[in-house]
């Protein structure tokens, strides 16, 4: 059994979340033996996220998907609801592992399968690339497709080769893993958040594995992600590599 959290923040994604919890929902009748709960993140969304999320929650359970809905005041950063979230879930003593993803369905909810069967086996940390066999962005023109690439490979340069996709959002650890992991300390948002962890989480264990997937582009809404992000995510990697060449 494999109890499993499922944190996602969200902030004006309503025409998302009905389709991402009814595909959810879908994992957690498929997995009986195992017990799924989700975390919504909502940054006090205008388009009434949360409230939607609350209003479907009794539906879903039935179907046995437990929902929770925290709502932060403001939006103050991807790395922070994440950090909020994953403190949250973790008070409680019957998690096993927490797997975090976007709201958007870019993170197609079918790869919680295969999640679920990592963490059964005992995976401390499971990273979705898309830099794998198997992993791919068919959605992406060659630009963004190179600036993706790029900052991963500058990313491997300094931090080490145990990971191809240092920057992707769909990742599941070991909830004992997190504990050893200092959250409140970690500071970053964005893409630089998902590195940052990452690279605590390697110094931790060994008990890695990638699972490919393919990643879709949103259909419905907008991006929220900062046009400094890049710049934030080069400078991050930059020190930790440092520290990392320095043995810190």
């Amino acid at each position: 059994m494999v109890r499993l959290a499922v944190v996602v923040p969200t902030y004006q994604e309503r025409a998302n979340i009905v389709p991402l919890m009814g595909r959810l929902a879908q994992v957690a009748r498929e997995h009986p033996e195992d017990a799924v709960r989700v975390l919504v993140v909502d940054d006090s969304s205008p388009d009434g996220t949360a409230a939607l999320v609350r209003s479907m929650a009794g539906e879903l359970a039935s179907g046995g998907l437990t929902v929770e809905v925290l709502e932060r005041a403001e939006k103050n950063g991807l790395g922070r609801a994440y950090v909020e979230g994953m403190q949250h879930v973790l008070r409680r003593a019957d998690v096993d592992a927490v797997l975090q993803m976007d709201a958007d369905l870019s993170h197609d909810p079918r790869y919680v399968h295969d999640f679920l069967e990592h963490a059964r086996a005992g995976a401390e940390l499971v990273v979705a690339s898309r830099y794998v066999p198997g992993g791919a962005t068919p959605d992406w023109g060659w630009h963004r497709k190179a600036l993706s690439r790029g900052g991963n490979w500058y990313a491997r340069l300094l931090l080490g080769r145990a990971l191809s996709d240092y920057t992707g959002g769909f990742n599941l650890y070991a909830a004992d893993l997190l504990r050893r992991m200092d959250l409140e300390s970690v500071g970053s948002a964005g893409y630089a958040f998902q590195i940052e962890m990452k690279t605590r989480a390697l110094r931790l264990t060994d008990k890695v594995v990638q699972l490919p997937i393919v990643f879709l582009d949103r259909t419905e809404g907008t991006s929220k992600i900062p046009r400094s992000t890049l710049l934030t995510s080069l400078r991050l990697v930059t020190t930790l590599g440092l520290r990392r060449l320095l043995g810190r």
